[in-house]
């Protein structure tokens, strides 16, 4: 115990050996203003009287509170990746297991939560519903960050089953929480951070192949258990032509959305647009890329997604560069967690990937979601700073 209080008094007094890595920075505050311009784009009422002009005109059109509401998530998104540098990043890993009990205990306090959209328990809600809070969203960075802790005491790579095991079992209970939440789409993020991680870790190539080949066992066993709703949206991903009128019509329309986009888009804020006549729902969540699409088309969307390319080449390239375990394995997982969010975001509103429910990470709507990827990207920073070993 002194030991540990010794560490901990070392890591609060440490003054920062690396800097921050501005060309991540960048990346994220172009990404926070293409969000809340696309934001207001999916909320506007086009055919609304404007009042004012410029800026105030489009605000005046605005059907929601959403485009404000985000703007003070981002707020206090930033004030987070703020408080988050005011300590060695290695001071938080020493409140791993307090953190790893936390995110337990909202995974499964919010199970006594009546069932929200789509049945799924997984928000806290007050205001009579108009708010709500998902838990799981902070608890990725939290499972990051704690499973980043345990890894990290082994220095060579993990080859036998009982040093594997405990990892297994670590990432197993809050996914399993969360399958009990209904709540599939996170539970995919969860395992996308659990590979990722225990890739930079140096899974043996045995392991793989029995936790690949258990993955396809799993994944048959469980779809008699599976919702017929469930069911439906994959067997419609399988063949889009099955349903358009039901589990279909999200992925219908959102290509049409897109496509109708062409090569410079409908302009943002303009009349006639699909997604503003509301065949495209969950425009401003889930399908905001179909929205942003169709107004700035293929050259638009090509920037977007280059950004996020740019973003994820920058975190995993960061990740490899950082000599610590510790830090790299943190980076990784935030790495992990952006790559799996935007494949599968974009892939749906495509019709490449099934339908999940999981947010574009900086683009939709939502408060969980941007304090999540805020305080993730303050973690890398932090790991950043501190570590003089990092390459940048």
């Amino acid at each position: 115990m002194g030991l540990i209080g010794k560490r901990r008094r070392m890591y609060l007094r440490s003054k920062s050996s690396g800097h921050y890595d501005l060309p991540l920075i960048l990346i994220v505050v172009c990404l926070i203003v293409i969000g809340l311009v696309a934001v207001a784009n999916a909320t506007i009422d086009p055919y609304a009287t404007a009042s004012g002009k410029g800026i105030f005109s489009v605000l005046s059109r605005l059907t929601s509170n959403s485009f404000y509401w985000q703007l003070a998530w981002v707020t206090a998104g930033l004030v987070a990746v703020f408080l988050i540098q005011l300590f060695d990043y290695r001071i938080y890993g020493q409140l791993a297991l307090y953190a790893y009990i936390a995110v337990l205990g909202m995974l499964g306090l919010v199970l006594l939560q009546e069932a929200g959209r789509g049945g799924v328990k997984a928000w806290f809600s007050w205001m009579n519903g108009n708010r709500s809070f998902q838990p799981s969203e902070p608890c990725k960075v939290a499972i990051i960050l704690t499973l980043a802790w345990h890894t990290s005491h082994k220095e060579a790579p993990i080859t036998k089953v009982k040093d594997f095991l405990p990892l297994l079992v670590h990432f197993a209970i809050p996914t399993a929480l969360v399958v009990v939440q209904d709540d599939y789409g996170t539970a995919m993020v969860f395992l996308a951070i659990f590979i990722g991680m225990m890739f930079v870790a140096g899974l043996g190539w045995k392991l793989i192949l029995g936790c690949g080949a258990a993955g396809v066992v799993g994944c048959f066993a469980a779809w008699p258990f599976l919702s017929d709703f469930r069911k439906e949206r994959v067997l419609t991903f399988l063949d889009p032509s099955r349903d358009t009128s039901a589990a279909g019509y999200q992925v219908k329309y959102s290509k049409i959305a897109v496509g109708s986009g062409q090569i410079s888009g409908k302009g943002l804020f303009q009349e006639g647009a699909i997604s503003q006549l509301d065949f495209v729902p969950e425009k401003h969540t889930d399908f905001i890329f179909s929205v942003t699409a169709e107004s700035v088309g293929y050259i638009g969307c090509i920037v977007i997604v280059a950004l996020y390319l740019l973003l994820i080449l920058r975190l995993f390239h960061l990740s490899y560069k950082t000599q610590d375990r510790f830090g790299a394995l943190i980076i990784a997982g935030v790495a992990s967690m952006f790559l799996f969010h935007v494949f599968e975001n974009i892939g749906m509103t495509i019709g490449l990937m099934p339908v999940t429910g999981i947010p574009l990470p900086f683009l939709s709507y939502g408060g969980s979601n941007m304090l999540a990827n805020l305080a993730a990207i303050g973690l890398v920073l932090n790991v950043c700073k501190n570590n003089a070993k990092t390459v940048l």
